[in-house]
């Protein structure tokens, strides 16, 4: 069976923070809140372009 080389990287990474609090959801979830307070990862900002792009209208067929 084909394995996912990102879904084995994210498995692996949560399972290092899950060894980290000792296999505790609590102690888990806290230290994820905590790392998303200090900032210890980018969050991608929205692009928004400002060039317009014409629809094309549909023919009154009638």
């Amino acid at each position: 069976m084909w394995k996912d080389p990102i879904v084995q990287e994210a498995r692996k990474a949560g399972e290092e923070l899950a060894r980290q609090a000792d296999y505790n959801l609590h102690a888990f979830f806290q230290k994820l809140r905590k790392n998303e307070k200090e900032g210890f990862f980018a969050v991608p900002k929205r692009v928004v372009s400002k060039k317009r792009v014409k629809v094309p209208q549909m023919p009154d067929v009638r």
